[in-house]
């Protein structure tokens, strides 16, 4: 474990990727980032190397991606008792209609096969990265987005979700339950922060937030704003 200041820290075997998962490209800021964050690990002690993560990763997000329309359609069913009466569609955004519609379309049978694919890519993950202490990749794969990119007024549910590419780094870690947290430890050139994600191992949450110190110690963000912010 790594202490929470640099005279204090450990080292720690680590495994960094800027490869995502489903292989689309990664913007050249959020690889400057990550090498950044790897850099001043380095210099504190750490171990790192390179390790990219091999799964089928558009038929996990494919799966995961169905189960969240059937939970989201739970949710809004499990509310109807409290408020009365069912939600209608003008009363959500176009596409959680779209997720609600899909989710009440599923079959029990499909619903209860994706939740074994879930738990068997969830043991593949958490296996494969269990040598290492800390797994460090990039929160996002591209630079953040504007305001609207990911429009809530889209009723093409499966063009919507394509758009969450950027999240390939994520979502793995939602389905095999590790903890993971993002720092703000690069910058773009038009002054907005970019993501580092740091992972750990099941139940390890203890490391990551002394990692985190640590980091937000070498590479501070306090005092860091992005052109517009609230």
């Amino acid at each position: 474990m790594v202490g929470a200041r640099k005279t204090r820290a450990k080292k720690t075997e680590d495994s960094v990727s800027v490869t995502p998962p489903d292989h689309k490209s990664v913007d050249p800021n959020v690889v400057t980032a990550v090498q950044r964050t790897v850099s001043a690990l380095e210099k504190l002690g750490h171990n790192i190397e390179q390790h990219d993560m091999v799964f089928d990763a558009d038929r996990a997000w494919e799966t995961y991606a169905r189960m969240g329309s059937v939970q989201t359609a739970l949710f809004f069913d499990s509310v109807e008792p409290l408020v009365g009466r069912a939600v209608t569609a003008d009363e959500v955004e176009p596409v959680t209609w779209a997720t609600i519609s899909r989710g009440r379309a599923i079959p029990a049978t499909r619903h209860l096969a994706d939740v074994d694919s879930v738990r068997q890519f969830a043991r593949a993950i958490a296996t494969d990265l269990l040598p290492y202490d800390v797994f460090i990749t990039p929160t996002l794969t591209q630079k953040p987005r504007p305001l609207g990119y990911y429009d809530m007024s889209e009723t093409d549910l499966d063009r919507f979700n394509a758009l969450w590419s950027d999240a390939a780094f994520m979502f793995p870690f939602n389905m095999s339950g590790q903890p993971a947290i993002s720092l703000p430890l690069h910058w773009s050139p038009e002054g907005d922060p970019i993501g580092v994600q740091l992972v750990g191992r099941f139940g390890d949450e203890a490391t990551l937030l002394s990692v985190s110190s640590v980091l937000e110690s070498e590479m501070p963000w306090r005092d860091r704003k992005p052109p517009i912010c609230a």
